[in-house]
């Protein structure tokens, strides 16, 4: 639609056609095609395109009224968004019941709350660090993150262009609306371009780095001839209405063009320089589709097919993302089949949420009348489902009717213990819910070093140093510190190796970051000042094909294979902790499967199907570790993979009626506490555990 001459809206059936094109790239990227691996970018063009029309609807209005009554606005915008997505929400919950298993379910009712009261950009960004250190499966809500962004602007935006309309009428500046978005635009642009180089996570999903692109919707509203005039830049004409149709038909098909190319796998760049480029490009082609309506481009996107799934798209995106997430809980096809089945059965459910639900709301007479009661009532809604149904839906303690089961693992004539273990059903009320050890993560700082000591104890001082996998052993370390009288020190940090110099392959940079920026404080001082008698290091496997990103050199120079960067990153790291005097005690990483195991047991009918069996070669860092202790006299390495996996080289995630490992990374905390006798034999066989004051005899 554009603003006619009377400031009154013209329906422009090309605006239409743009959705489709972002629903299309969206769902492409989503559906993993190497094709359109930056299709993400749809997700930019509905911002810009956004910013425009809101604006200009608004515009339109002052234009006629003088004012812009803000429970219209906000009305409307309840009646537009609010009734498709708590169906989408409902629709998706009850469907889980069928495909996910109970403890996926659980896992997502926060996600299902924050895309109700839309805040879910802030939710998932709050918890990426869980998302990317551990094995998670995609939530049917993330895809909310982006509508949470469009909502935060719909409340605020309104209020901010009343306010700079009433500095425009006391000012006596035409420019105020223009030189104020301008001014938001460039604010938030700076954010984005400061936070993608040190938090890119968060620059990706947070309001304040992503306004940019709705505002540059905005400004381009605004810069229009309906809205303001433009009199030299892209041949537009003074006084004209829209642009010169060739110069129009140009800017149309770079924009498009642009957008394409930027969303393809052809470009490889990272999401933000992606994103800035998208920006350009989306405000190229929604500044042509609305400016030239003669041009081939417009044309195109026109047809009466483009227009149908653009009028649909909000539903579209609404219910493709959650088709994807439960299909591959089934039948995970390609990525090709992927996309076409997601948006086909997409644009299905979409077609009966328009035309059951959306339609008959947004059309309805009968709530215009009072305008903020419908604001507020169809809020209170949302946060009601939110806060009251969404829980006793997805908590329904049932396993999946639909959802594939593993195979039970055939393990011949094995000890009849194992396959009694594998033959075991899985209780009905197995407790398979549960959290990672609770610890301060950000206690343990160069600044503040009381936080590194847990207990004060006799005469032995033990320091553990690791990851997250560090963590679920702290309980355990804690009661035989109470046990054994020694005092205990703690330096742990999610996703952060306890060797210098090595990270892994995670997309979340900001904890890469942050391992970066702590690690070396553990080196350089914590240690120095604790002078420990014990260094325990704890960490997840990182080798290929054990259940782990792989191990990455923190240098990008290092060009030295794996197995070399993690040798020599040990052996210098070994270095560094013996000089202060400590013994170094490596716990061996484990193997885990590549699956969830609490996650399969929730589905599964026998604790056989969720089980696994370990590689029989010795893994690289295994490997590594071994070597370094067998030149050492003060380093030991001590094998755990039996008190986890027993029946070693099978691993049976349930047992003794209890949880083995609290997901696909981790031996679960009170596991580790209920084999207490068998992993302090294993750390007294080492000399550092040894004197017998310390040891207890």
């Amino acid at each position: 639609m554009t603003i006619s001459d009377e400031g009154r809206w013209a329906y422009r059936p090309a605006l239409d056609g743009l959705r489709a094109v972002a629903v299309v790239l969206v769902i492409c990227f989503h559906a993993g095609t190497a094709m359109f691996s930056g299709g993400f970018v749809g997700v930019d063009l509905f911002f810009v395109l956004s910013g425009f029309l809101v604006t200009s609807v608004m515009l339109a209005e002052h234009a006629r009224t003088g004012r812009i009554r803000l429970g219209r606005f906000y009305a409307r915008r309840v009646r537009r968004l609010l009734p498709a997505a708590l169906v989408l929400v409902v629709g998706v919950a009850a469907a889980t019941l069928l495909v996910q298993t109970s403890y996926t379910r659980h896992q997502i009712v926060p996600d299902a709350r924050a895309s109700l009261l839309y805040t879910a950009n802030w939710h998932f960004l709050g918890n990426a660090t869980e998302y990317f250190a551990g094995d998670i499966h995609a939530s049917p809500f993330l895809h909310f993150w982006s509508l949470a962004i469009e909502e935060q602007f719909y409340a605020v935006y309104p209020l901010a262009l009343i306010g700079l309309f009433a500095l425009r009428r006391r000012l006596g500046r035409r420019s105020v609306l223009t030189v104020g978005v301008a001014f938001g635009l460039l604010v938030s642009l700076g954010l984005q371009l400061g936070t993608a180089a040190t938090d890119p996570l968060h620059a990706y999903y947070g309001t304040e780095t992503r306004l940019y692109q709705l505002f540059a919707g905005a400004l381009l509203a605004l810069l229009m001839p309906a809205g303001g005039r433009v009199r030299a830049a892209l041949a537009w004409r003074p006084g004209a209405a829209r642009m010169a149709p060739s110069a129009g038909g140009l800017v149309a098909a770079f924009g498009l063009a642009g957008l394409l190319l930027v969303g393809s796998g052809a470009v490889a760049m990272a999401a933000s320089g992606r994103g800035l480029l998208a920006t350009v490009a989306a405000v190229s082609l929604v500044a042509g589709a609305d400016g030239a309506p003669g041009s081939a481009t417009v044309w195109l996107l026109s047809r009466r097919g483009m227009v149908g799934l653009g009028r649909i798209s909000y539903g579209v995106y609404l219910w493709h993302w959650p088709v994807i997430v439960l299909a591959r809980t089934v039948i995970d096809p390609a990525p090709w089949p992927m996309a076409v089945l997601a948006g086909v059965l997409a644009a299905a459910l979409a077609s009966l949420s328009f035309h059951a639900v959306e339609m008959p709301i947004r059309t309805s007479h009968r709530f215009d009348v009072r305008p903020w009661s419908v604001a507020l009532a169809g809020v209170g809604c949302s946060v009601l489902v939110a806060l009251v149904a969404v829980a006793p839906i997805l908590d329904v303690d049932t396993r999946p009717a639909l959802a594939t089961r593993g195979a039970p693992l055939l393990v011949g004539d094995a000890d009849p213990a194992l396959v009694a273990a594998l033959e075991a059903p899985v209780p009905q009320d197995a407790r398979l819910d549960v959290a990672a050890a609770a610890f301060d993560l950000g206690a343990c700082r160069a600044e503040s070093q009381e936080g590194c000591t847990l207990r004060h104890g006799g005469g032995l001082h033990v320091l553990v140093i690791g990851d997250s996998n560090a963590q679920e052993m702290i309980p355990a370390f804690l009661d035989l510190a109470e046990q054994e009288d020694f005092t205990l020190s703690a330096a742990v940090l999610h996703g952060c190796p306890w060797q210098q110099g090595l990270l892994w392959t995670t997309p979340n940079d900001a904890l890469l970051r942050q391992c970066r920026d702590v690690r070396p404080s553990w080196y350089r001082q914590i240690i120095p000042d604790l002078h420990p008698d014990v260094i325990v290091t704890v960490n997840v496997p990182r080798d290929p094909e054990v259940g782990g990103s792989g191990y990455v050199s923190e240098n990008p120079r290092d060009t030295r294979p794996v197995t070399e960067v993690v040798s020599a990153a040990t052996s210098s790291s070994l270095d560094a902790l013996t000089a202060t005097g400590a013994k170094v005690v490596m716990i061996e990483p484990l193997v885990y499967g590549a699956d969830n195991p609490a996650d399969c047991l929730a589905g599964a009918a026998t604790v056989g199907e969720c089980a696994w069996t370990v590689p029989a070669e010795v893994q690289p860092s295994t490997a590594a570790y071994r070597a370094a202790a067998a030149a050492r006299s003060d380093v030991d390495s001590v094998a755990v993979l039996d008190i986890a996996c027993p029946f070693g080289p099978v691993c049976v995630p349930f047992l003794e009626g209890a949880l083995v490992f609290r997901d696909g990374h981790h031996v679960y905390a009170e596991w580790w506490q209920a084999h207490l006798v068998e992993l302090w034999d294993r750390l007294r066989a080492t000399a550092g555990f040894a004197p017998a004051d310390a040891a207890g005899g």
